[in-house]
């Protein structure tokens, strides 16, 4: 596991602990089992961990030989599959990571309307687990500098964000919530419930909030949930088209050497999405694929209105992420 992703679970475990110790006075039963659940996790997320230092290592000797790298990756098949069965793996994290917020780690929560507070918590989170997720799909993109790997990344974050949210809009057929990764979501009838701040310190009003940041709204259900559902967009393609936004071409600061490299992934994706297309016998599959490719302009149209409204907040501190959101997830100061 990623040593950040593993600090954040450690605090969110240390403020489990001490929620457990008040629980006391209400039963001494209950305490022991919550510090009991507490400890069988670490046990696990250490598991996680060691593995992943074993990855991790495995990785540096390939990032250590660019000749075994490149060789390795124009050798490799399947990509797409490694990146399921990698993504498989971060939603049984995710289970665990967010369940630890509700009351009870054995009980799945309903799912719930969330605030624009716990949403920017949400994300920051996910960032984490996002970019743990990547690293072990893609041993390729462990090998590049750090400062390429920001810039992918920083690049892939947001829009990413907003491709998963209509791909989880696919897996239910609903329109009119924004579907988040914990299992909660965003209620896009009623922007004013996501702009509610308990503490009323904001310089303007909800209902002020939803009509300036409407845009985004807008954006994200006419670029992002409608043509998603309108495709019905399956999991392989999600995937395919997550791993095409990571691997972008043309950003500023990109080094020649690590767009060559891009420009080969995803080449190698698009040749898996054809042999998926034709093995699954997919009718007028040039078109679908067509269809399917055009989601990505979409998609990121809609991530520079979120991120353009984002900064807008930010600039004016209305309805703002704290700062480590825009330092880590955006890259802004």
């Amino acid at each position: 596991m990623n040593p950040c992703v593993y600090v954040e679970v450690e605090d969110i475990l240390e403020s489990m602990r001490a929620e457990a110790a008040q629980r006391f006075f209400d039963g001494q039963w209950l305490a022991k089992i919550s510090i009991n659940v507490v400890k069988t996790t670490l046990v696990i997320l250490r598991s996680v961990n060691i593995q992943s230092q074993r990855d991790f290592y495995d990785r540096q000797s390939l990032a250590n030989n660019p000749v075994l790298l490149i060789s390795n990756f124009q050798n490799n098949v399947g990509i797409l599959s490694t990146i399921e069965k990698d993504y498989s793996h971060l939603e049984n994290i995710r289970e665990v990571v967010h369940r630890m917020e509700g009351v009870n780690m054995f009980m799945k929560p309903s799912p719930r309307g969330q605030t624009y507070k716990e949403t920017y918590r949400l994300l920051l989170r996910e960032f984490y687990l996002v970019a743990d997720w990547i690293s072990s799909s893609f041993p390729i993109f462990t090998a590049f500098p750090t400062s390429q790997k920001d810039i992918l990344l920083r690049n892939f974050y947001l829009t990413f964000y907003n491709l998963e949210a209509g791909f989880f809009a696919c897996q239910r057929n609903r329109n009119d919530v924004w579907f988040l990764p914990n299992g909660n979501f965003i209620n896009c009838q009623n922007l004013e419930s996501f702009y509610h701040d308990p503490n009323n310190l904001q310089s303007m009003t909800s209902t002020d909030a939803a009509r300036l940041f409407a845009g985004t709204r807008t954006q994200c259900k006419r670029n992002v949930l409608e043509p998603m559902l309108r495709e019905n967009v399956t999991q392989f393609e999600f995937l395919a088209l997550a791993a095409l936004i990571l691997f972008d071409t043309g950003l500023e600061g990109q080094t020649d050497s690590c767009l060559e490299i891009c420009r080969k992934v995803r080449t190698t994706v698009q040749k898996e999405m054809i042999h998926y297309y034709s093995t699954k016998r997919v009718e007028e599959y040039p078109l679908r694929m067509a269809n399917i490719l055009s989601i990505i302009p979409s998609v990121q149209k809609a991530s520079q209105k979120m991120q353009s409204d984002m900064e807008l907040g930010h600039l004016f501190n209305a309805y703002s992420a704290e700062k480590p959101f825009f330092e880590n997830c955006m890259g802004k100061r």
